[in-house]
């Protein structure tokens, strides 16, 4: 609304702080062309029509999130800050790779085990 209007510089600057601040608030979080509602409505378009997809087993259909679609975490925790939430990710996907990996391990040595159990 604030950038809508087309406010003279001269406006901009002699609006009082509490209403430049309301009017910033609205911009981003309520009004239909802001950048949260236009993120939520794209996560939620992305996700029914990633499960109307005939392809898809019903176990992925259930695995699938709106949160998936979520490219600027709307939906996620609002206290945090961007760096926060980018090293939150950041150690997710170190634990993820790390439980993998030890996974992979542990897959490898049964199968090993198990063939020199019924080989011998």
């Amino acid at each position: 609304m604030v950038n809508k209007r087309g406010l003279s510089p001269d406006e901009y600057f002699n609006l009082d702080p509490d209403v430049l601040n309301m009017l910033m608030i609205y911009d981003t979080f309520i009004e239909p062309s802001g950048t949260q509602v236009e993120m939520m409505k794209h996560a939620y378009q992305c996700y029914y029509t990633t499960i109307s997809n005939g392809n898809l087993t019903s176990e992925a259909r259930k695995s699938i999130k709106v949160q998936d679609f979520d490219f600027l975490d709307v939906f996620g925790d609002s206290t945090k800050t961007v760096a926060e939430k980018a090293e939150e990710r950041k150690s997710k996907l170190k634990e993820k790779q790390s439980s993998d990996i030890t996974s992979l391990g542990q897959s490898i040595k049964s199968q090993v085990l198990g063939k020199k159990q019924s080989g011998n």
